[in-house]
């Protein structure tokens, strides 16, 4: 660093007139006796940091300038003095590439982008990886073609490539050139941006437009800080209770854990960010924050006391997303599980704050898709946890409901199928599959009853035994009746905030079919709302499965007590139930996936823009959107009679997933969803 000198402490008019300044409250002496308006003093902390970034732009331009002279022949100089037509200011590259650079400068890197507290990408001329009509935040793949970056004057220039840092910033730019070629040393690999430099291609400046490189960027930690942040935290507002709302909060606490979060979640964002832009260098960063924060982990997991802090359980639940990033259904279901164990080992001190309770809540929705994607129940403990939950949240929540009615569900399926279930006809031999059926889960309600006369004569499988009483179809369809009733009872009179708007686009010109199913799509609070209406169809979608699986089991047993009861209308009421819910569920795609936007989320992005100079383009949430949309698309192309539009779109929704999200898992569920490789549950 080079020492410039003390600052000045005198005013602005006592430095102009270099005179010295008395320094007086609240004006200066010299300013009354010469009748002049006092500025008052600069504060002497914000002279620390210097912005340098027009000095050196005037050096690189000057160098540039004595090069480009000094390469150019006598009589091309000559010829130039006689030729009146071209704009000689306009032809020369120094001005061409000082008025790019002058564009870039006018930013004001340090209070712009971290206006409001949160990294705009588009300050820095960024795209959002979210959208794949625009470029990724940035291009590792080295581009020599002319019209790489093509410089003009309208100062378009983007900017990337030299780091800065959020308690400064700093660039150094050098130019040379050899034959007429310009070229801008990029900063030497430091680990935060390597892989990310780009070379400039070699350019005539008499025939081709120039090329220069970005003159600006931020250190991968912070895009990739900046990546989760922005695509997987969704903030409470109103109804919702977010999903991860906490992470920002706890990445600024020094509890000792706080630097494991953030490996976790620079794996996420590191994966995200590396499959949305193509970039496999990332992929190997996110890798190496994963190993490192595994490591973390494990040594937190050996001490007692940090295993039952907050960012121990944060991390491994964060984890489970970068494992379902990279396709590893079995990574993902052994952090689930992993987190539920730390939710066991802190007990009920988990709800004595508010975030505990939120954590409780996302823990317990992961582990309850868990149990949903193999058919096994809620492990016992967590249900002695859950009853301590109902103390401190209302029962009547939506949330709760849809929990508490696919925990119900679970059970009775257990009881239908004591050995759980699997998406896949031949799972059972295969346990690499995706979604084949975990072990058994210990300390389960139906290992206390298996016993029991009725589940003795279930073993074999779900309801084959031909001596299956038609009294235990009836006490199963009664439970299963009544948790189908209470779900659809609760969501038709839940609060307005936690209602949806149906939206017609059949009139609209922007209506897009590949985006949007049929005309209409579901307007939410957010994308957690949205989350909690489609738990519930998903449940209700697998209680109505299991009523026509009982009664048509029933009416084999029996026809007599089939008909006599009514029961072939009650069973085409279940087709048509599980129908209108698969609808319902595909209508809330758009927005999941960020092409659909509530008035909550508009206001909340009118605020942004109030207190930043851009904002992002995209919702918040569009990658964990798209992270729920995954499982609710797959229960969708499970479902029996499925016609091949619904099947098609519902595959290419989970492409457009992964490619925008980053989400590799999804492209497995939409390769079975392609192939008819699923099957609903109790169709063995």
């Amino acid at each position: 660093m080079v020492y410039c000198g003390r600052p000045s402490t005198s005013c602005n008019n006592c430095r102009a007139k270099k005179r010295r300044c008395d320094k007086a409250v609240p004006e200066c002496g010299q300013c009354c006796r010469t009748g002049q308006k006092c500025p008052g003093y600069r504060d002497p902390s914000s002279l620390i940091f210097r912005d340098e970034s027009t000095q050196v732009i005037n050096r690189a331009r000057s160098k540039v300038s004595k090069r480009t002279l000094t390469a150019t022949p006598p009589q091309a100089q000559n010829q130039q003095h006689n030729t009146s037509a071209p704009d000689y200011h306009a032809s020369r590259p120094s001005d061409v590439v000082y008025e790019t650079m002058l564009d870039m400068s006018d930013v004001d890197v340090g209070a712009g982008m971290f206006a409001g507290g949160s990294f705009m990408p588009e300050l820095m001329s960024f795209h959002d990886p979210f959208n794949p009509d625009e470029t990724g935040l940035f291009s590792l793949h080295q581009d020599t073609s002319p019209s790489a970056m093509p410089v003009s004057g309208d100062g378009s220039g983007s900017a990337a490539s030299v780091p800065a840092s959020v308690s400064g910033r700093r660039s150094r730019v050098a130019a040379s050139s050899v034959g007429g070629d310009v070229a801008l040393d990029q900063f030497p690999d430091d680990g935060s941006n390597r892989g990310d430099r780009q070379r400039l291609g070699h350019n005539n400046f008499s025939s081709q437009p120039e090329v220069i490189a970005r003159p600006f960027s931020l250190p991968l930690v912070i895009i990739g800080l900046d990546f989760f942040l922005s695509h997987y935290v969704v903030r409470q507002s109103g109804p919702s209770s977010g999903f991860l709302d906490y992470v920002p909060a706890m990445l600024a606490q020094d509890d000792g854990g706080s630097d494991m979060l953030e490996g976790a979640i620079l794996a996420v964002g590191f994966s995200g960010l590396a499959r949305t832009t193509s970039q496999a260098d990332l992929l190997t960063r996110s890798m190496m924050m994963y190993t490192r924060t595994m490591e973390r982990v494990n040594l937190a997991l050996a001490d007692p006391q940090a295993a039952r802090r907050d960012s121990t359980i944060v991390s491994v639940l964060v984890l489970a997303l970068y494992e379902f990033s990279r396709a590893s259904i079995d990574g993902w279901k052994h952090h689930i599980e992993g987190a539920t164990s730390l939710l066991n080992l802190r007990g009920r001190s988990h709800f004595s704050t508010s975030t505990g309770l939120q954590i409780f809540k996302d823990v317990f929705s992961q582990l309850l898709t868990n149990c949903m994607r193999s058919g096994s129940p809620m492990p016992s403990s967590l249900r002695m946890l859950r009853i301590e939950a109902a103390n401190a949240t209302s029962v009547s929540d939506p949330y709760w409901v849809a929990c508490s009615g696919m925990v119900e569900l679970l059970d009775i399926y257990q009881h239908i199928s004591p050995g759980g279930y699997s998406f896949f006809p031949n799972s059972s031999g295969d346990s690499s599959s995706p979604l084949a059926a975990p072990s058994n889960l210990s300390n389960t309600p139906s290992t206390a009853s298996s016993s029991s006369p009725a589940s003795t004569s279930m073993l074999s499988g779900p309801l084959k035994g031909a001596n299956i009483s038609i009294e235990h179809l009836e006490r199963y369809l009664s439970q299963v009746f009544e948790i189908d009733y209470r779900l659809e009872s609760t969501f038709s009179k839940c609060p307005p905030e936690w209602q949806f708007t149906a939206k017609s686009n059949s009139s609209s010109n922007s209506y897009d079919p590949t985006r949007i199913w049929r005309d209409v799509n579901h307007i939410y609070h957010d994308v957690w709302v949205a989350s909690v209406w489609n738990s519930m169809r998903v449940c209700r979608i697998l209680a109505n499965h299991a009523i026509s699986h009982l009664l048509l089991r029933g009416a084999n047993t029996d026809s007599n007590w089939f008909f006599a009861n009514n029961y072939a209308d009650r069973l085409h009421q279940a087709t048509q139930t599980i129908v209108r819910l698969r609808d319902e569920i595909l209508a809330s795609v758009p927005q999941l996936m960020g092409d659909a936007t509530s008035t909550a989320q508009e206001l909340q992005l009118q605020q942004q823009q109030k207190q930043q100079h851009e904002c992002p383009k995209n919702n918040a949430g569009s990658a964990v959107g798209g992270y729920f949309a995954c499982w609710v698309l797959l229960t969708v192309g499970c479902m029996h009679n499925l016609s091949h539009e619904t099947r098609a779109w519902t595959a290419a929704q989970l492409r457009r997933i992964s490619c925008q999200a980053g989400l590799a898992q999804a492209d497995d569920f939409a390769n079975f969803v392609e192939s008819s490789n699923l099957r609903p549950p109790l169709s063995g």
